[in-house]
């Protein structure tokens, strides 16, 4: 069989070519799930994986297509699947929108997986080659391990700037904001043998890659266990983690940055810990956020830290008090969203039980857009007070000034610092 796997990245409409490149470039995010599935094809099958800013043809002679998306670009991959289908071509669909709206997923499909894909890979292939595809398919066996990547599989290494790697699948926290944890076995976290993630670590063609994973500060144990066995393979790599581990563990961090470290995203959300605890954010007591930060600083590892806006505590000056927060911090960049009640999450469902959801017009998903009705702020005043502290944040002196001081903590952090307010200031002027 012919088979074409596609994703968020490939249908994505609001990313111009040259931003499409760019992600596709460094490989941050897209191609490593669908290249998972491509390592648990059997190799009598044909598999075409497309970097982001490369387009499929319909007139190509496919058996099969698998289309993994999220909410935001759920519309556009409907459209691709009934073209598809118009053409005969067998499509199926999954991640995490299917998975939270499998009815609204079977219109548009011949099979829809549930849940994580690559448990039931196998099955579905042989399915496939039996002609007997299901029309619904549930994950069936959360205990498999994190499988590998087919590294082969996306053109020559030549074209690309960081290399891409997964130790843990899953994370057991479940806030309420998050579609990731909403799906089944999201919550569910697994571990790859250290010593194969070590090997593969090894094998890559780059100096740096990063971590895909939800969070590396879940199992401390296994993180360090991890980090020891690779901190002889002189790789340099960006990580996310959370607030309680790297305020509070001193040998992990020293760990991290001998295993080569150079820059943590870090999910703040917000300096209101009465709004994080209302949606469940159990891993951040606001009052170590300074100590997080400096910590990390002392051992050269820049941060990034993510925020979100519209929280049921936030006001019109949520956005000024998060500015002036996040400069205290000396925060080497950050990123910002609009709260977003995917479906299927705890947030959705209260919101929609309160007649707040504005829309379910899903391109409108983005974490860029007001979808809800914001309780002590109007929707034009949370996008505006979105739109400018993105501005604020990102005006050009600003950003210059965070690369240049993140130059004391030394080359590879300032790179990974230069990078990421390169992109979050062309994102901020619509280039």
């Amino acid at each position: 069989m012919k088979l074409l796997l596609l994703n968020d990245l490939n249908l994505s409409r609001w990313l111009s070519s040259f931003k499409k490149s760019l992600i596709s470039t460094f490989s941050f995010i897209g191609l490593i799930h669908v290249r998972q599935l491509a390592a648990l094809t059997p190799k009598n099958h044909s598999v075409q994986i497309l970097d982001g800013n490369k387009t499929f043809d319909f007139d190509d002679e496919y058996d099969a297509v698998y289309i993994t998306f999220k909410t935001p670009v759920a519309n556009t991959a409907y459209k691709v699947a009934d073209e598809f289908r118009r053409r005969n071509v067998k499509v199926i669909l999954g991640g995490y929108h299917p998975s939270v709206l499998p009815e609204e997923a079977k219109q548009h499909a011949d099979g829809v997986i549930v849940g994580g894909d690559t448990d039931i890979w196998p099955t579905l292939i042989k399915d496939l080659e039996n002609k007997k595809l299901k029309l619904l398919y549930k994950s069936m066996d959360c205990a498999k391990d994190v499988p590998k990547l087919n590294q082969n599989l996306i053109g020559p290494s030549s074209t690309k700037l960081v290399d891409i790697v997964q130790a843990t699948h899953g994370c057991p926290y479940k806030c309420d904001f998050c579609q990731y944890t909403s799906i089944p076995d999201g919550f569910t976290f697994r571990t790859r043998p250290v010593e194969e993630v070590a090997r593969e670590i090894d094998s890559l063609p780059h100096k740096i890659f990063v971590f895909n994973d939800a969070s590396l500060t879940i199992d401390p144990s296994y993180t360090k266990s991890l980090f020891s066995e690779i901190k002889g393979l002189n790789k340099k790599f960006v990580c996310e983690g959370n607030v309680d581990i790297l305020a509070n563990d001193e040998e992990f961090l020293k760990l991290a940055y001998e295993a080569g470290c150079i820059e943590w995203t870090v999910g703040f959300e917000s300096f209101s810990q009465k709004s994080l605890n209302d949606v469940h954010k159990k891993t951040n007591k606001v009052e170590e956020y300074a100590k997080a930060v400096k910590k990390l600083h002392d051992y050269n590892m820049a941060v990034v830290g993510t925020f979100v806006f519209g929280f049921e505590g936030d006001t019109v000056d949520t956005f000024d008090v998060t500015l002036n927060h996040i400069d205290k911090l000396k925060l080497d960049a950050a990123i910002f969203a609009i709260l977003t009640p995917y479906p299927g999450t705890p947030l959705f469902k209260r919101l929609e039980v309160e007649g707040r959801i504005l829309t379910k017009d899903w391109s409108k998903y983005t974490r860029k857009d007001v979808v809800f009705q914001p309780k002590n702020m109007t929707k034009e005043e949370l996008e505006e007070g979105y739109k400018e502290i993105t501005k604020h944040f990102n005006f050009f002196p600003r950003a210059t000034y965070r690369v240049f001081r993140t130059m004391s903590l030394g080359f590879y952090p300032s790179l990974a610092t230069f990078a990421g307010n390169i992109g979050s200031y062309m994102a901020s002027i619509g280039k």
